[in-house]
């Protein structure tokens, strides 16, 4: 574990009238004081805690600098600091750049992960609320009657998390150094990479797409108080290399899909993007490079719901922007009594016929043998039970889940969701 972090790396923001700790209020998009009741807005805070609108250099660009920007830390670092208002010392992973003090229970950001060159461009502000968030969560489980208790209960609203996630924003040209022009241009417009997948998946992320980028505020750590927030760990030059990786895969398939239609010779520069898109296969890359890159460093807000249940977890996610939310399926509520009864008797059963009919025909009376059989059936009941036991565990593991048209009709949103198609231009 490092070394305890030095006390003016750990920032809490004071009311400025009573001095107790302010947190983001979503309704009123300000820091508000629970004890006086006061409100600040960003610009407020801003200017009263004289908070660094940008540390980077004037001529900064990630694009440029992505071999020399600190590179992100290992996912599994611990880190200790010491809280400003009490002194206690507390850890946290070393990628969170936010966390509580287990002692006084204060709200923290962690400048040292939002400060210099790994400063965010622009942060997204959480404009859903919890309450939203919940309110849709209980109406989508709602369609479901045989939804486990599980699913139903009222405590699960206080294991929902409002996290702040970072993403690279990322825009690119593919394609206009090739010589063929037969070959159409794939231009990318912002397509968010996501920089950190330990507290979201990939594939739960990309289904709440897409953010109002333009609808951001320039970086103010004030607005993550009361939330988890990390910083990235997927550095800016992989990050690009992946998108770069998707695009050029899109941009070489044009071959393909060409190829695919070259029997009706009138219909090839009919080919839609849509046609293109749908048609696409992963293909060995040329080194043709992208140009007109464009990268920027943004923190934006998810509101994730987890729902364990027989020893698998759920999840269930909301745009904290936009309120589009991501659900999972479903599994229908079994009980256990009532197949254990079932398979207890008809093994008991099958037991009795398989034993009497052989023994009948031996001994050549039915009425002794059934008598004989009826007194030692109770031998085979604990062997009957056990073994309708396992199968009924057998049974339950083979989950069914609730027919959800919302969960099957939801997408997850891919670079070719970002992307537009040119013609070459001569110059």
């Amino acid at each position: 574990m490092d070394e305890v972090k030095q006390l003016e790396e750990v920032r809490e923001y004071k009311c400025p009238t009573c001095g107790a700790p302010m947190r983001y209020d979503i309704n009123k998009e300000k820091l508000h004081c629970r004890f006086c009741s006061n409100t600040y807005d960003l610009d407020y805070v801003r200017s009263h805690f004289k908070e660094v609108s940008d540390e980077k250099l004037s001529d900064f660009d990630w694009i440029e600098r992505t071999k020399y920007v600190w590179e992100p830390y290992k996912s599994d670092d611990i880190e200790e600091f010491i809280c400003s208002s009490c002194g206690g010392k507390f850890s946290t992973k070393a990628f969170y750049g936010t966390a509580k003090c287990p002692f006084c229970k204060h709200d923290v950001v962690i400048s040292s992960d939002f400060d210099g060159d790994i400063r965010p461009d622009k942060v997204i502000p959480f404009q859903i609320s919890k309450k939203e968030f919940w309110d849709k969560y209980k109406e989508y489980v709602s369609n479901f009657p045989k939804a486990p208790s599980e699913f139903r209960n009222e405590d699960l609203s206080e294991k929902i998390v409002g996290r702040y996630i970072p993403v690279w924003l990322y825009s690119c040209l593919c394609g206009e150094g090739n010589g063929d022009f037969s070959y159409k241009l794939v231009r990318t417009r912002n397509y968010p990479v996501l920089a950190n997948d330990t507290d979201i998946s990939k594939d739960v992320f990309y289904t709440i797409l897409p953010y109002e980028f333009s609808e951001s505020e320039k970086f103010t750590e004030s607005c993550l108080t009361g939330f988890p927030a990390s910083r990235y760990i997927i550095g800016a030059e992989n990050a690009m290399k992946a998108a770069d990786k998707e695009i050029k895969d899109i941009y070489y398939s044009q071959n393909k899909v060409a190829v695919k239609f070259k029997s009706d010779k009138n219909r090839k520069d009919k080919i839609s993007t849509k046609d293109f898109i749908d048609n696409l296969e992963g293909v060995k890359l040329d080194t043709e490079n992208t140009s007109c890159r464009q990268l920027s460093y943004y923190i934006v807000p998810v509101w994730i719901l987890k729902v364990r249940y027989n020893f698998e977890d759920y999840i269930f996610a909301m745009n904290g922007q936009t309120g589009k939310m991501r659900v999972d399926r479903i599994p229908k509520k079994r009980g256990t009594a009532l197949p254990f009864i079932l398979l207890f008797i008809l093994i008991q059963a099958l037991f009795f016929v398989c034993t009497l009919v052989p023994f009948a025909i031996a001994v050549g009376e039915w009425i002794l043998s059934l008598k004989i059989l009826i007194k030692d059936q109770i031998v085979f009941i604990p062997f009957s039970a056990v073994l309708a036991y396992k199968l009924t565990v057998f049974l339950k593991k083979r989950r069914k889940y609730c027919n959800s048209k919302q969960y099957k009709d939801q997408k997850i949103s891919s670079v070719k969701d970002f992307i537009s198609w040119e013609k070459h231009t001569v110059k």
